[in-house]
């Protein structure tokens, strides 16, 4: 019960985003409910700067239950054919996550941005969006605002592109 209370209020607070984010996606999958979620909390952080009782379970959501849901968009990949467009395609890959990754570095040293939010921003460009952002984070020791920052920067480019 101490995990649900520490936790709870946050939870609820991340769930009351992504209920009304996932069926506006749903609506308009051009945008995409992930978009729509990063922009209401862009909002909703710009003015609520105490998160009190609720940031416990936020960072549980943002960190845990995200890399989880990664975890999840593995399994219903086929593997075979993974195995096949993988191999195939392997060349293209390793050429264009190595561009992306100089590009992120050389411009994190032209612009003077953080190492950290440079890889999470690379990570993203070149791999698989936020996904990779919330797996790479961990790994590299990045924080929530590291991850906030990178994530808004891809989806911002992403909201470019569509």
């Amino acid at each position: 019960m101490n995990w649900l209370q520490k936790n709870g209020r946050g939870l609820l607070v991340c769930l009351a985003l992504a209920v009304p984010s996932w069926i506006i996606g749903k609506r308009f999958p051009v945008i995409g409910g992930a978009v729509i979620a990063i922009l209401l909390g862009m909002g909703i952080g710009m003015v609520w700067s105490d998160k009190g009782q609720a940031a416990a379970g936020i960072r549980f959501t943002s960190k845990m239950v995200l890399q989880f849901a990664v975890v999840l968009l593995g399994f219903g990949m086929n593997l075979g054919v993974v195995v096949k467009t993988g191999s195939q395609s392997l060349p293209i890959i390793v050429c264009t996550i190595g561009t992306a990754l100089l590009l992120a570095w050389l411009l994190c040293r032209l612009l003077r941005i953080p190492g950290n939010t440079a890889i999470l921003v690379g990570v993203g460009s070149s791999i698989c969006g936020g996904s990779a952002i919330a797996a790479t984070a961990p790994v590299i020791g990045a924080d929530d605002d590291e991850v906030a920052q990178a994530i808004s920067v891809i989806f911002f480019f992403n909201v470019l592109a569509a």
